[in-house]
């Protein structure tokens, strides 16, 4: 049978899976005489063949190509290698460009920033029952939320039981490609300070950032606190732009070596913006990586922001994405990059990307500084100026989901139809209500009277979080988003930390110092 172009391509790329396969014999061995790559490759199409006709169990030629492929990239031992095929490189394209599958879903708070709005063709009470036919019982809501918006077809046909009724219901809707921000709106603090979230590196993600930051500018903010807390990257370009904004053209970004060590590619400061005098602060913890490290790494070295919360991930290498089809891409790792100090945030093993190898500890770490002359260290990941770790209201988040189990998504719908109640009500007129012990009472009874089997005693262990988000619930409904992030500000210690700084100093040199004495006196908690 005559293989198709895609399947030559494969099979020219999948002599070196029967390499690894095969314990690298073809590798190993004196090639004889004529034996070019591409009678081997001629070599491992009669394999597959062979399989495809002889093979116990029945498996299409195609599907062997692929799977082939896919063992190809896996023996790279490098964890951000992928062959993307399908609905996988349909889905890390939406990522790239900053678009979802909306299907009506109606999007809450998060914890530091919120999803966009959309029309309530399922509101935040109902219960999916069923997801084209698929029972989804048992289901948590990440995986409800990625069957409707992964499915194949441009329609889902749902089985919801809409909030307050015992009858269910069939909802037809469209998936739809919506725009997904990739910062978010903004919100003006006390004292002129602004608060922004930048949730991930995507198209456009720099143009997004400076709409909001200056829209707050315009409202009179003085200094910024940027979030880039579980911001996991992107595309290496709009980390670029985004530092560049608080930068000065020309200023180097990061540097990157790819095989060719002897040229680098360095990325500069292209378009700035008029943000000089804002003293800024970025958030970073262990979900900050990639390209959200670029940005943190260049503005600390330039000494452009203090850093505040915990090590980011270390990841000091970059990913290439090579379209091979319409459908298929692979996406290999070609390059490290460094900060304009000249740092490799890399966290080790190094063996999972590409045999670089582990860092060897030197006897003398090399001392590493900052525009202005400050030290600063060599390790996995970058380090906060000053270390705040988060809330420890975790805890009681914890021992609540543990003990709800399968009745979360009850505990939510029944969250939201209390603060929807307290809405029509209008009992809560004051943007600045607090959660009295009593509301929780009448939480607590209404998810009895739901069949919640939740113990009162765990109920009060947790009470600060019930606390947070029944107030977070009851704020969205009566006040908007803002004011779910003002109340939120409240209860997030890195931020209130960041806030402290920015408010004590009259400069950027003075917010970089007060964090640092800060971090040098023992002060990080």
């Amino acid at each position: 049978m005559k293989s198709s172009p895609r399947a030559r391509w494969v099979a020219l790329t999948s002599v070196v899976t029967i390499s690894f396969l095969s314990g690298a014999w073809l590798t190993r061995a004196k090639p004889s005489a004529g034996g070019s790559v591409y009678q081997q490759a001629r070599l491992f199409e009669n394999v597959v063949g062979a399989v495809h006709r002889h093979y116990i169990d029945s498996m299409g030629e195609g599907d062997l190509y692929q799977r082939a492929a896919a063992a190809l990239v896996t023996s790279l031992n490098d964890p951000y290698a992928e062959l993307l095929v399908r609905e996988n490189y349909r889905e890390y394209q939406r990522q790239m460009t900053g678009t979802q599958l909306d299907v009506g879903i109606q999007r809450g708070p998060t914890e530091s920033g919120f999803g966009p709005g959309t029309p309530a063709t399922v509101g935040p009470g109902d219960e999916v029952l069923s997801i084209d036919g698929k029972s989804t019982v048992g289901w948590g809501a990440a995986k409800v939320d990625e069957a409707l918006r992964r499915g194949a077809d441009t329609t889902v046909t749902m089985v919801v039981r809409p909030l307050g009724s015992d009858r269910p219901v069939v909802r037809r809707m469209r998936r739809t490609p919506v725009h997904v921000p990739a910062a978010s709106p903004g919100v003006l603090l006390d004292d002129g300070v602004g608060y922004v979230v930048l949730h991930r590196m995507s198209d456009r993600a720099a143009d997004e950032l400076r709409v909001a930051v200056d829209r707050l500018k315009q409202d009179g903010m003085k200094a910024l606190v940027l979030d880039l807390r579980s911001n996991p990257g992107g595309l290496i370009r709009e980390g670029v732009k985004v530092a560049g904004l608080f930068l000065h053209p020309g200023d180097t970004v990061a540097v990157s070596r790819g095989r060719a060590a002897k040229s680098p590619r360095v990325y500069l400061a292209e378009e700035s913006a008029d943000w000089d005098g804002i003293r800024l602060v970025l958030l970073v913890n262990r979900g900050t990586a990639s390209s959200a490290e670029v940005i943190a790494g260049a503005l600390q070295d330039h000494d452009r922001a203090a850093l505040v919360g915990t090590p980011t991930y270390g990841k000091g290498v970059l990913q290439t994405t090579y379209p091979l089809g319409e459908e298929v891409a692979l996406k290999l790792t070609t390059a490290k990059w460094f900060t304009p100090s000249g740092r490799w945030v890399q966290r080790p093993p190094m063996e999972a990307v590409g045999g670089a190898g582990n860092r060897t500890p030197a006897l003398e770490p090399k001392v590493f500084r900052t525009l202005a002359g400050r030290p600063i260290p060599d390790q996995s990941g970058i380090l906060p100026d000053l270390t705040v770790r988060s809330s420890l209201r975790a805890d009681g988040e914890r021992l609540l989901y543990s003990a709800l189990g399968d009745d979360l998504e009850r505990f939510r719908r029944v969250l939201s139809a209390y603060a929807a109640e307290l809405r029509a009500d209008g009992s809560v007129t004051d943007e600045a209500f607090k959660v009295t012990a009593g509301m929780r009472d009448v939480l607590y009874d209404r998810l009895l009277d739901e069949g919640v089997s939740l113990r009162r005693e765990t109920y009060e262990d947790a009470s600060a979080y019930v606390a947070d988000q029944l107030g977070y619930e009851i704020a969205r409904e009566l006040f908007g988003t803002e004011s779910v992030v003002r109340r939120q500000a409240k209860a997030d210690r890195q931020l209130q930390a960041a806030l402290r700084l920015v408010r004590g100093a009259d400069s950027q040199q003075e917010t970089i110092t007060s964090a640092v004495a800060a971090q040098a006196a023992g002060r990080s908690r």
